[in-house]
């Protein structure tokens, strides 16, 4: 049987290394990646962008917006 420190020790590794034990985060990642893509909403990310663990703080997400254009921006060289 595994004493009660066994068990804790690799937590206790983890979280020296910064790794939030809920989410599995490091501390200087981007988060999970999401998707918002407002022509296409049941493909899109449908949470709080803004969601932060509630053991550690960080943001959990890394919100990529789609932005659609007109192509003619794009062959000519302009932006949008």
């Amino acid at each position: 049987m595994n004493s009660i420190g066994s068990r804790l020790r690799p937590l206790e590794e983890e979280g020296r290394r910064g790794v939030c034990p809920g989410w599995k985060l490091p501390p200087d990642g981007h988060g999970y990646t999401v998707l918002i893509d407002p022509d296409h909403p049941e493909k899109s990310f449908d949470g709080d962008p803004n969601e932060r663990c509630k053991r550690c703080g960080r943001l959990l997400y890394t919100v990529i917006e789609v932005v659609y254009g007109d192509r003619r921006d794009y062959e000519e060289g302009g932006g949008a």
